[in-house]
């Protein structure tokens, strides 16, 4: 579950692209009637719409960690030659 939430948060779209990859198939079984290229593709826009609104309502990105800070390195004082 936890790949499945982690792929939906970084490719939303994913979805909309399973769909329309699946509308014309239950169109060939006569599942649902024959829909023009602009039904279609009005219906993947509405689901990719929907998907990703309720993705980032849903699943907020984590904030990003603080990066430690790293003490620049103190380079050797030379010493002056009495």
């Amino acid at each position: 579950m936890r790949n499945l939430k982690q792929l939906l948060q970084s490719e939303p779209a994913a979805l909309g692209t399973l769909v329309a990859s699946i509308l014309p198939v239950l169109i060939l079984l006569g599942v649902i009637h024959s829909l023009s290229d602009q039904e279609v593709a009005a219906i993947v826009v509405a689901v990719n719409t929907t998907v990703g609104f309720l993705i980032r309502l849903l699943f907020p990105r984590p904030k990003p960690r603080a990066r430690r800070r790293r003490k620049p390195a103190v380079a050797p004082q030379a010493t002056a030659a009495p």
